[in-house]
């Protein structure tokens, strides 16, 4: 039996941290004779368990139905959802920070404060995708040389059948470093919930699509949808 300090001290938080979960609902702790509080070795684990999902973001709510829960596949499912909702702040920041970066260099340049910020951002954006499409296009464009050539050399030139084999895997290789590009810098707006997500590689892949949207189901709301692609900064700059 641990009592509020020593469950504190075993998971290096404060006491009130330990009688705020508990008030809470998420620890639930024994009564004794003069009313102290007392845990067990599975109220440890357990606040542990709530340590690490409040470090990773989880509301309250959310731990409260994750200790609740004994199917990992909730657990998965829950996981999926804060990444997603992750890398939406992580998203805003980086707005934020190319929205200050654009005020700065307004400001020394020009000296006069901007406009519309967010309308800047947003055609940056808007532009990045732009190039990315055409550069995807210009690389197609080059894989259909590459196969048609090498083949036609081989043909009329009588040429090994090694050139062919060399053009095939260049092509391969060009096709593969531009499909990992697009998929780094696209995410995608749900239609009926409004929210961006970037959906798993294998789905993005073999997924319909038009030049703007791809049909996709939303970690979210769970609709399938065509859903308009915009551009993502890679996070790992």
């Amino acid at each position: 039996m641990y009592t509020s300090g020593q469950l504190a001290k075993h998971c290096r938080v404060s006491v009130r941290t330990v009688q705020y979960y508990d008030q809470q609902g998420l620890l639930h702790a024994r009564r004794t004779a003069s009313n102290q509080r007392r845990y067990q070795e599975d109220d440890l684990q357990r606040l542990q368990r709530i340590l690490a999902y409040r470090q990773l973001g989880f509301t309250i709510k959310d731990i409260r139905e994750l200790l609740d829960q004994q199917d990992d596949q909730a657990l998965r499912t829950a996981i999926v959802l804060q990444e997603q909702r992750t890398r939406q702040e992580l998203q805003a920041a980086q707005d934020r920070l190319a929205g200050l970066e654009y005020l700065h260099n307004q400001l020394i340049h020009t000296g006069n404060f901007p406009g519309n910020i967010a309308a800047h951002v947003k055609r940056s954006h808007a532009h990045r995708l732009t190039r990315l499409r055409v550069r995807t296009a210009l690389v197609g464009l080059l894989v259909d040389l590459l196969i048609w050539g090498s083949l036609a050399y081989v043909v009329w030139n009588g040429a090994s059948i090694g050139w062919l084999v060399a053009g095939i895997l260049a092509s391969l290789i060009l096709i593969g470093e531009v499909v990992v590009s697009y998929y780094q810098h696209a995410q995608y707006v749900c239609p009926h919930c409004q929210k961006s997500f970037i959906p798993a590689v294998g789905e993005w892949f073999w997924s319909k699509h038009t030049p703007n949207t791809r049909q996709l189901t939303c970690p979210f709301c769970q609709q399938k949808n065509y859903c308009i692609e915009e551009y993502r900064p890679r996070t790992d700059a």
